[in-house]
């Protein structure tokens, strides 16, 4: 391949040159405006297809034009702009012709290839989405043979770090004859690895091996067959962490641990060697502490949390004891420690006492304020925390507050406009009475107001933008009003946006205020340098193998030619990152920082892989054994849309489903879903199952940050037939025939959850009404009202509560209407109150489910994380089913409690929960079994 000059030794000898004076005199600084630019040539090399794009591209980052003095910068910045976009290869500049008036600069470019696509083999047991982590080149990137070697290495070293003794990794670029971009082969030869064989525990006294060993990942790998049982050090490190929080939490503060492996090269195996230096236990003690709890305290505590190494997490402990205290106006607070070394056996124990002298609380007695003729004394005490004892507050006096309050006072003036208000405060102590012998404080508070700040004028000089009106509008700072100084670097602020969103970024606004000889006037004056017009240019796309340029185009709220917005050119950017089709997204902005009349827009995108397969089995009390499959193209033809078919099968039924979702509904923020739907379904307990085929649409926008809404609409032909041999009785025979139905269902959802797998904190909250209509007959003609709200918080580490209520009710059209049973409410099993068989909590004489118009459930549930991944539950299930269709059962409400144990998965809990019933009825069992994946609530 022929060299070209790259573009550093081309700018560079430029540079160099004019510095020195030594090219022709029209690269001289001194002549640098004598010659134009009459032509600029863009020759593209080594690009397979139309190199027209390319060139329009180059054209849009060089900010010479034809016809324009030439410039030396303006060159310079042209080549920092090719290279900083990263799409050019090569850059040559031949030398132009400096001896004509007027020159031709001539740019040979070679784009890079593009990596079209990165194929990993033999990636087991990691995922492919964990190799390409560690690489730096990725789908969308520029291809670049020289980096080649390096990721090489980034998979060789995450193989080993996973426990493969020489992983051989080989790495080739195929190029797409086609376009000319690239599709690179990664192959993963991770050749033998170490097992291992065993691990031991040295210096560990006060505890069995037996006892500590199945808490650490290595002891689970070593009893494990085969490739599960690989030496990895992220184990051992996860395993180092474990081993300290144990100790630690058996007081243990000063406890080290370190891990050395024990490699066997000939059989391919180690074994892990965990030392523990446990150092003392803390026996801990707390005296002398009236105003707080033991356990308040212990909170505070870092050192069996953090350790104690070098007794800093002591003195952490005792700071923050300290504070808790003065916080609450025992000033003279003071925690001295008492140490004494004893022993249990082989196990050295540290006594540590902690005594508290407390002290003499400090409480407010008055607080009396002087020298305030703007303010009410009733405002003045609003602004200030420290206050005498009340309602809602002790009366607790502390000197940090009350610097806070005087602050407080400060800013109250300032905000009136009184610039020079001083605040004094004095504090004396007040001889206790024989009936309260307490310390109390007599706060005085000193007001010296000084002159009130009114602004005189504001002017506007420079001004062509906006007009005055609209720039007066835009600033606080009114004539008449309160001067407050800080407001005038807050409307230097505000007016510079406002004038950069009219397309000019580079606005500079300064303000200067002069003030009248008494202090009681201001004028204020905003200078402003406009800076030059700036238009939006071209936004380039690359990476964008499958997605169309339109889906792209579509996010931008500001377009070619409009005036250039930073606002708006943030939020496009927003939008493009929040495109379905795209994994991650890179912004580059060329024209900005030189200054330039145009901005242009670079966008590198790496695409979602479009198809998906995903396949589960499983079994729980609800469908007992099930499997299901999906199948879909997350991008369909490039449009950022989503289709996929899916298809699950049960022991208690089918559903098949075939789905469309458009994220950006006719490119609005609406997103919109399509499905057709088959599903046969009897579920257990019940003497009828459900036929029914139909098509869905539905609709779905956020509208603020933790609350959505929805509206969907369902066409359903339904078929309710019985799955025993009893006959249809003749008043249920309309039941039974084929019906058509239409539902409209709008619903909100509230969901401030931490998380929606494993939820620690937060409330989440829907409602829904459903308006169905039956297309042939009356039986279908009813409101369904759903309400369901859950509650989640955790007061300690490990200690989670989650609370549920639910509410359902079915409004007929017509109370001569009679609800078919397929469309009741039924409660009882897994998902609901625990304890139950499925659909039993209500039934009849002859066992089966009854159903009724009105459904109540409640829920509250403790989860205590054991470790080692695995979470205790215990709970207490309520609910009750009425407005049956016929008298069968009770009205009562039932409930239950039960214990579970559960593990905790990446992709949610897998649990054995058993519910016992608290009334349980002649006939019924005392309780029931349930197996479920995730979280009922």
């Amino acid at each position: 391949m022929r060299r070209r000059v790259r573009w550093w030794s081309c700018a560079g000898l430029l540079l160099l040159m004019a510095a020195a004076g030594l090219l022709f005199p029209g690269l001289t600084a001194s002549q640098d405006n004598e010659q134009t630019v009459s032509d600029i040539r863009i020759e593209i090399t080594e690009q397979r297809g139309d190199e027209t794009p390319w060139a329009e591209l180059a054209r849009d980052l060089i900010f010479l034009q034809p016809g324009e003095p030439f410039s030396l910068r303006k060159l310079q910045d042209s080549i920092e702009a090719l290279k900083v976009s990263n799409l050019f290869r090569e850059i040559e500049i031949p030398d132009p012709d400096w001896d004509q008036p007027a020159i031709t600069l001539t740019f040979r470019l070679t784009p890079y290839p593009r990596i079209k696509n990165i194929l990993i083999e033999d990636s087991f047991p990691l995922l492919e989405r964990e190799v390409l982590n560690v690489m730096t080149l990725y789908t969308g990137d520029a291809f670049n043979e020289k980096k080649l070697e390096e990721q090489k290495q980034y998979i060789r070293q995450l193989y080993q770090k996973e426990g493969y003794i020489d992983p051989a990794v080989s790495l080739t670029a195929e190029t797409d004859p086609a376009d000319g971009n690239v599709i690179l082969h990664v192959d993963v030869d991770k050749g033998p690895y170490y097992s291992v064989k065993s691990i031991r525990l040295e210096g560990n006294d006060a505890f069995a091996a037996a006892r500590i060993k199945p808490r650490l990942e290595t002891w689970q790998a070593s009893v494990l067959p085969g490739e599960m049982s690989r030496l990895n050090q992220d184990d051992i490190d996860e395993d180092i962490e474990t081993l300290l929080e144990y100790y630690r939490g058996k007081e243990f503060a000063e406890v080290e641990i370190s891990a050395d492996v024990e490699k066997d090269p000939e059989n391919r195996s180690a074994v892990v060697v965990f030392t523990v230096g446990e150092g003392p236990r803390y026996d801990l003690e707390l005296v002398g502490n009236e105003e707080f709890w033991r356990f308040t305290l212990k909170r505070k505590m870092v050192l069996f949390k953090e350790g104690n190494r070098n007794g800093l997490g002591l003195r952490k402990s005792i700071r923050n004891i300290e504070n808790l205290y003065q916080e609450e106006g025992y000033l003279d607070v003071a925690v001295e420690t008492e140490e004494e070394m004893d022993a249990e056996g082989d196990v050295p124990v540290k006594h540590l006492r902690l005594v508290i002298k407390e002290g003499p609380r400090s409480l407010v007695k008055s607080v009396a304020v002087s020298g305030n003729r703007a303010f009410d004394e009733e405002k003045i005490r609003e602004q200030m925390l420290t206050a005498p004892p009340g309602l809602i507050r002790d009366g607790e006096f502390v000197p940090e507050t009350l610097e806070n309050d005087v602050q407080a006072i400060k800013t109250l003036y300032l905000q009136r406009g009184y610039r020079e208000t001083e605040v004094n405060t004095s504090v004396e102590p007040v001889p206790p009475s024989p009936e309260d012998e307490r310390r109390k404080v007599a706060v005085a508070v000193e007001i010296a107001e000084g002159p009130q700040t009114l602004v005189s004028s504001v002017r506007f000089e420079g001004l062509t933008v906006l007009t005055e009106e609209e720039a007066a509008e835009t600033a606080a700072l009114e004539p008449g009003e309160p001067f407050r100084p800080f407001m005038v670097q807050s409307d230097e602020e505000v007016l510079a946006s406002r004038i950069s969103e009219r397309g000019y970024p580079y606005v500079k606004v300064a303000g200067n205020v002069e003030l009248r000889e008494d202090g009681t006037e201001a004028a204020v004056t905003y200078r402003i340098d406009e800076g030059k017009y700036v238009e939006m240019g071209e936004t380039y796309i690359t990476g964008d193998f499958r997605t169309k340029r339109r889906v792209f185009l579509q996010e931008m709220e500001i377009e070619e030619g409009e005036p250039f917005s930073l606002r708006e050119m943030l939020e496009s950017q927003r939008n493009i990152r929040d495109i379905n089709a795209i994994d991650s997204v890179q912004f580059k902005t060329i024209g900005l920082k030189e200054q330039a009349d145009e901005v242009t827009l670079l966008v590198n995108v790496e695409e979602k892989k479009p198809y998906f397969f995903e396949l589960g089995i499983g079994y729980d009390t609800w469908r007992h054994l099930y499997a299901n499959t999906r199948i879909g193209d997350r991008n369909v033809f490039g449009l950022n849309k989503e289709v996929w078919a899916g298809l699950e099968v049960s022991q208690i039924g089918y559903r098949a489903e075939l789905g469309l979702i458009d994220p950006r509904f006719l490119t609005t923020e609406i997103g919109a879903s399509a499905t057709l739907f088959a599903e046969e379904i009897e579920e257990f307990n019940q003497d009828f199952g459900i036929r029914s085929y139909g098509a869905s649409v539905g609709f779905y926008r956020s509208l603020l940050r933790n609350l959505d809404a929805n509206l969907n609409f369902r066409y359903e032909f339904r078929e309710q037939y019985r799955t025993d041999d009893s006959p249809i009785p003749p008043d249920e025979a309309e039941k039974y025939d084929p019906r058509s139905i239409l539902v409209t269902t709008p619903s909100l959802i509230y969901d401030s959850t931490d998380s929606p797998v494993r939820p620690t904190e937060g409330i989440y909250s829907a409602f829904s009404v459903g308006i169905s209509t039956g297309l042939q007959n009356s039986l279908d003609n009813f409101f369904k009202y759903r309400l369901e709200a859950r509650y989640y918080y955790t007061p300690i580490e490990r200690l989670t509560f989650a609370l549920r209520g639910r509410y359902g009710f079915i409004d007929p059209f017509s109370s001569e209407s009679n609800i078919p049973e397929d469309q009741l409410f039924y409660l009882g099993g897994t998902s609901d109150v625990r304890g139950f068989e499925e659909n039993r909590l209500r039934f009849d004489a002859s066992g089966d489910s009854v159903g009724g118009r009105t459904a109540i459930l409640g829920s509250l549930e403790a989860r205590y994380d054991l470790g080692l991944d695995f979470e205790l539950a215990t709970f207490y299930d309520i609910g009750t089913i009425r407005d049956p269709l016929t008298d069968a059962g009770s009205d009562d409400f039932r409930s239950t409690v039960g214990l579970g144990l559960r593990y905790l998965t990446p992709i949610g809990p897998v649990g054995l929960l058993y519910g016992w019933k608290l009334d349980p009825m002649d006939g019924e069992s005392s309780g029931e079994l349930h197996f479920s994946i995730g979280y009922t609530f």
